[in-house]
């Protein structure tokens, strides 16, 4: 029903004239830097993590990981040292903690990108892509993640969706991803990550 809602509200303002497909993409580009610089910003605390395993070790924890936490592989290579996952948001979430982010950030999304936006109560229609990649520096393994988001219903409409997911979202995410990571690794007898 919301999707339905969001759908309707932005067809009657493009077709009351009040927001142009330009104007809208315009909004979403704002969106997208806004998240972009948070999260190069918050990129020490959240997306990376020195392992004290060897690549090979490393890429298959990362891997479990994923999947631990509902995220299909769509694409890994040891040798490119990369693995990405993806699912529908939001996945790696729950439920509850997307409402969370969402009374959190969509004031934000509305004076960022204009009267128009939203963050949806359901976010199955995004899709969440996170990738891993992965550096061998000294029989240690260098983990970084990186989020992206894409919105195929708004992509199938002609506009430019924000590519960045909320940075509380990813923040969040990436705290699930370390602790499962850091239970994965110990059942192994190594280290937690640093």
């Amino acid at each position: 029903m919301k999707k339905l809602l969001t759908f309707s509200l932005l067809t009657s303002v493009l077709l009351s004239g009040c927001a142009s497909i330009p104007e809208i993409n315009a909004g979403f580009q704002r969106i997208d830097r806004t998240w972009q610089l948070e999260y190069q910003k918050t990129e020490d605390e959240y997306r990376y993590r020195v392992i004290e395993a060897p690549l090979l070790t490393t890429y298959e924890q990362v891997k479990k990981t994923f999947l631990d936490l509902g995220m299909p592989i769509q694409k890994s290579s040891l040798k490119d040292g990369i693995i990405i996952a993806e699912n529908a948001a939001p996945t790696p979430l729950t439920q509850e903690e997307w409402l969370q982010i969402r009374e959190i950030e969509e004031p934000r999304v509305k004076e960022i990108g204009g009267w128009m936006f939203t963050i949806n109560k359901d976010p199955s229609g995004y899709i969440v892509m996170v990738s891993a990649s992965l550096k061998e520096i000294q029989n240690k393994t260098l983990v970084l993640l990186n989020y992206r988001l894409r919105m195929p219903k708004y992509e199938s409409m002609g506009m430019t969706p924000s590519k960045h997911a909320p940075p509380l979202a990813v923040q969040l995410g990436s705290i699930k991803f370390w602790n499962q990571l850091k239970q994965n690794l110990e059942s192994t007898g190594i280290t937690a990550p640093r």
